[in-house]
């Protein structure tokens, strides 16, 4: 009886054990996905908020436009201003000729071991779309994404990253601009598709003479940057 009760004894503190453990844990699991959940409720604000923001200064860009057009010369020239800005800062869709460009990974049998070595990266985009700007390309897309000068190209495991959302290959991109220029800048000699397909990886570069690229969907926040200060020239001395 002694051995039995000490045996029950034993296994009603290792079921005791047990339960506070689990417990424990899904205490600790639940404040987890508290937490997660808070943090993804603060991103949709935010998100929100930005959004927001974006559909007031376009209200604002659709007022400027209109007082624009009213008048004559002074009005025109602010007019035709105001749309080169909005096209510089993507806000609008825009279209006009230029060329397309498909990238797709290499299909290469895989000699080193390494898988990586046979996808498609972020510097080879890049590569492309600095020749693209070299060449005079007035706006590029990548996977639809409107690419400004904060948007970002980087890889993400297996994917790129571009304006904060993730694609894989095949990678498309528009640019418009002279169709011939652009299309003679990335083909030439040693250029960078030559370069490209040493590795096997598909490039495919063909001349559009319609293409749409739609605008940014984001919003842009400047929390350090602003206008300097311009200071008056200084009076020269009168000797």
């Amino acid at each position: 009886m002694a051995l039995v009760c000490a045996v029950v004894g034993f296994l009603l503190a290792s079921q005791l054990k047990s339960v506070q453990a689990n417990t424990q844990a899904a205490s600790s699991d639940t404040t987890r996905l508290e937490t997660l959940q808070e943090l993804y409720n603060q991103e949709l604000d935010k998100s929100d908020n930005l959004q927001k923001q974006l559909e007031q200064a376009q209200k604002e860009l659709s007022l400027y436009r209109e007082e624009a057009a009213e008048g004559s010369e002074e009005g025109s020239a602010l007019r035709a201003e105001v749309e080169n800005l909005e096209i510089s800062a993507g806000l609008v869709d825009i279209t006009g000729p230029g060329v397309t460009v498909i990238l797709t990974d290499s299909a290469a049998a895989n000699t080193t071991g390494d898988e990586a070595d046979y996808l498609i990266h972020d510097n080879d985009l890049l590569s492309v779309v600095n020749e693209l700007r070299s060449a005079g390309a007035e706006a590029i897309s990548l996977n639809g994404e409107r690419l400004l000068a904060t948007s970002e190209i980087r890889c993400t495991g297996a994917v790129v990253t571009v304006n904060g959302r993730r694609y894989a290959s095949p990678y498309v991109i528009f640019a418009i601009g002279d169709p011939d220029t652009l299309y003679n800048a990335l083909t030439m000699r040693n250029g960078v598709v030559d370069i490209l397909r040493q590795w096997k990886i598909g490039v495919e570069v063909t001349v559009s003479g319609e293409l749409t690229i739609p605008k940014y969907q984001g919003a842009v926040e400047y929390q350090y940057a602003r206008p300097a200060e311009t200071m008056p020239p200084e009076e020269e001395e009168v000797g």
